[in-house]
């Protein structure tokens, strides 16, 4: 196809530059035929030449820019017109019409690169929707793991209340007990020793009320012979003295009856037990969670026989880290979330933050209170804990779907009118799931859009990039 179109076009270069007339060597006047026609009336070689050269850009359409850069040197002047309309580039503004045509194009695009300008319909196939710009209480979630356990309140460590031997355990751990239930029996060792005790602590209290009554008679004997015969006041005095002491022993044998009274009291078996027998018993409702019984094993009344558990309200010790420490304060809402599969989130509030730092962690507990009346948390237990810290302030928020983040940071789309959208960096504070704080940026009863605001910036970024082709 090459070849061709080069004859085509030095057929069109040689016709240009033929005589245009008979007679041209010798002088004679020649006459001027018709632009465009040959000897006797026909067509031109240069016009046959001009259809060739058009009829092979038609059929070599997609060799048009290698035959616009062959032609464009050797058309003549005369003829250029005629082959404006192949040599132009598509959408090249080589005429006045696409010069209007490009100048309308820049007119479309917008001034302001961070503004869009959106319809309704516009605004719909995008599924916009809209939120405020407003001032609320800046609340921080503090997420960090925890650990569930016992408050110390609600635990009891129970001791035999006697020395003996255990005869029977009713109970292990991990049984559920109620206030007054019997957890072991030992036998009556103690038991024996406290009555015998109370035994002679009656005696001898009986023994000081008769010495006590022995003296104060004497003692009203003294006073009445000093009045008749004239005994003298020094034995009056030591009869004093006598009944004083006679009263100190009646006291202290009084107080030794009480203490052993109260011990064979405390020491006395249950209702319908042997009497021979002493028991170990719950004094709240709770779970067993140690037992360190055994049958047969005589115990004293130093060592722990069980400990029992109140878990109906348990403790999550929050592991808190930095500047959370200082943010959480007692009565803080928290979410606990358990690995329990009914009911696996949990609401309480914080109680204290522990005032020491475990140097193995370089953390600080928060103790929070959790309500668990059926026990699905138990002690030990890893969960998750998200506490709402009031960091006593407010500032200006606007809904988290409304952020959008670009090469040059955090932005929204404020909407300054019904189809008008404007793009606003943002300086951020504490971010959340449902909103973020905006510390520069926008201002309180502004409205920004959320869903659909990724559809503003993509209209903006494929903007740019068509003002840079």
């Amino acid at each position: 196809m090459g070849v061709t179109m080069e004859r085509a076009v030095h057929l069109a270069r040689d016709e240009d530059q033929a005589p245009r007339g008979r007679g041209a060597a010798s002088g004679e006047p020649t006459r001027q035929r018709p632009s465009g026609r040959g000897p006797g009336g026909g067509p031109s070689r240069g016009v046959v030449a001009l259809l060739a050269v058009a009829g092979l850009l038609g059929l070599g359409w997609w060799q048009r820019d290698a035959a616009r850069d062959l032609l464009a040197p050797v058309v003549p002047a005369r003829l250029a017109p005629l082959l404006a309309p192949l040599l132009d580039k598509p959408g090249a503004p080589a005429s006045a019409a696409g010069e209007d045509a490009a100048k309308d194009t820049q007119k479309d695009a917008p001034a302001d690169p961070n503004v869009v300008t959106l319809d309704a319909a516009g605004q719909k196939r995008l599924g916009l929707a809209f939120g405020p710009v407003e001032t609320r209480r800046i609340v921080l979630p503090v997420r960090t793991p925890g650990t569930v356990a016992f408050d110390e309140r609600r635990v009891t460590h129970l001791k035999p209340r006697a020395a003996g031997r255990v005869l029977s355990l009713a109970v292990q751990p991990g049984d559920a007990v109620r206030a007054g239930q019997t957890l072991a029996t030992l036998d009556a060792a103690g038991l024996l020793e406290a009555r015998n005790g109370l035994a002679e602590a009656q005696a001898s209290l009986a023994e000081a009320q008769a010495t006590e009554a022995v003296a104060a008679l004497n003692l009203t004997r003294g006073q009445d012979l000093m009045k008749v015969s004239g005994v003298a006041q020094a034995e009056v005095d030591r009869r004093r003295v006598d009944l004083a002491k006679a009263q100190a022993a009646t006291a202290s044998a009084r107080a030794r009856v009480g203490l052993y009274t109260a011990q064979v009291a405390r020491l006395a078996p249950e209702p319908g037990a042997s009497p021979e027998t002493s028991a170990i018993v719950s004094p709240i409702d709770g779970v067993v969670t140690s037992a360190a019984l055994s049958l047969g094993q005589v115990v004293d009344t130093g060592s722990d026989a069980f400990t029992v558990a109140d878990s109906r309200r348990i403790l999550v010790l929050a592991n808190l880290y930095g500047r959370d420490i200082d943010a959480v304060k007692a009565g803080d809402p928290a979410t606990v979330t358990a690995p329990v599969p009914d009911r696996p989130v949990f609401e309480g509030r914080v109680r204290s933050v522990n005032a020491a730092i475990d140097p193995a962690s370089n953390t600080a507990p928060a103790r929070i209170e959790i309500a668990n009346p059926d026990g699905r948390l138990r002690a030990n237990m890893f969960v998750s804990v998200e506490i709402a810290a009031d960091l006593d302030r407010s500032g200006t928020t606007m809904p988290a779907a409304a952020l959008q983040q670009t090469e040059d940071g955090p932005v929204a789309f404020v909407r300054t009118g019904e189809d008008r959208f404007e793009k606003r960096a943002l300086t951020l504070g504490v971010q959340r799931a449902d909103w973020v704080e905006v510390t520069a940026g926008l201002s309180p009863g502004e409205t920004v859009a959320t869903a659909g605001s990724f559809g503003l910036k993509a209209i903006l970024l494929r903007a740019l990039l068509g003002s840079t082709d």
